[in-house]
């Protein structure tokens, strides 16, 4: 299994910082409800859908052909319901998950309810972006409440496949499995908060060798960090799609760097050669930063 199918699967600290009850963290596409006519939802969109159950940070993943606009039309008509572009990455990823778990038939099914949710969702948003259910005729807030149960089979169905298919370790237990050292940038763009450090490792896998995972995160933009062993010396490239593409060295190391992915974020990898007993790995940074930025994160987690 690759680090992208790896790391999509994990990662459930990450639920830690979503925002919601736990009830609503553990349920994935289902948690549509409706507290009272009277009672003004939040202003995330998609929280009674999906993004309160979506736990993986995307900055550092393969861009997507973006399913999210099969349901919302595009990420502009998402963030003008009441999301942000950070939430419309969570539901791209988490459905990009359902479609893996779900059968094409099945994915068609959740996809046009969904569809319908979100259409709901519109006719409810205010120009603020908050949600407000008494939009709404008694005939569509019906609907609107009977979507939570059709939706759940599809939830039951992407909850067992995410049970347990990877671990996920602490930093300190990762680097007992890892000949080259985990370390964390002592260098980070200013405003830039820490939410997740974590290593992922697949179960299945007969030699475990964590993928090391550190998110950071300034409001909607983020910033992602990978870390891996590099088993083949001459298997060097970036984690998702991006143009303009340039090999080069950058302090003696071998760097790739490409610009502006689906995400709108430029990536960097740098390759750390082998040394005596240490594994030769690479560093992978991205997020809507410079490439002078993304060198000097780099960098700092290599040149401690």
């Amino acid at each position: 299994m690759d680090i992208e199918n790896r790391l999509r699967q994990i990662l459930k600290a990450e639920a830690e910082r979503m925002k919601g009850t736990p009830e609503m963290r553990n349920r994935i596409l289902s948690s549509i409800s409706y507290k009272g006519e009277q009672k003004r939802m939040k202003k995330r969109l998609i929280a009674g859908v999906a993004a309160a159950a979506i736990m993986i940070p995307t900055a550092g993943f393969a861009g997507y052909s973006y399913l999210s606009d099969g349901i919302f039309g595009s990420q502009e008509n998402f963030v003008a319901q009441g999301g942000t572009k950070a939430e419309y990455q969570h539901v791209e990823e988490k459905l990009a998950q359902a479609k893996r778990v779900l059968n094409s038939k099945e994915y068609k099914e959740m996809e046009a309810l969904l569809k319908e949710a979100a259409g709901y969702h519109a006719k409810m948003a205010g120009p603020d972006g908050t949600l407000d259910a008494s939009r709404l005729s008694e005939e569509e807030k019906q609907r609107y409440n009977q979507l939570e149960k059709e939706l759940a089979p599809y939830s039951a169905k992407i909850m067992a496949a995410e049970e347990s298919p990877v671990d996920t370790l602490t930093l300190e237990e990762s680097q007992k499995l890892l000949t080259f050292p985990v370390r964390k940038p002592t260098y980070v763009p200013e405003g830039y908060v820490l939410r997740t450090e974590v290593g992922a490792v697949s179960k299945d896998t007969k030699e475990r060798k964590p993928v090391i995972n550190i998110y950071y995160e300034k409001g909607e933009e983020g910033l992602g960090i990978l870390q891996q062993e590099l088993e083949d010396p001459d298997d060097v490239h970036l984690f998702g799609t991006y143009s303009n593409i340039k090999e080069y060295t950058l302090e003696g190391f071998q760097a790739l760097y490409g610009e502006k992915d689906k995400r709108n974020a430029n990536g960097l990898s740098l390759i750390v050669p082998a040394k005596g007993k240490q594994s030769a790995y690479h560093i992978h940074v991205s997020g809507p930063l410079p490439k002078a930025e993304l060198e000097k994160v780099a960098l700092s987690i290599v040149q401690q």
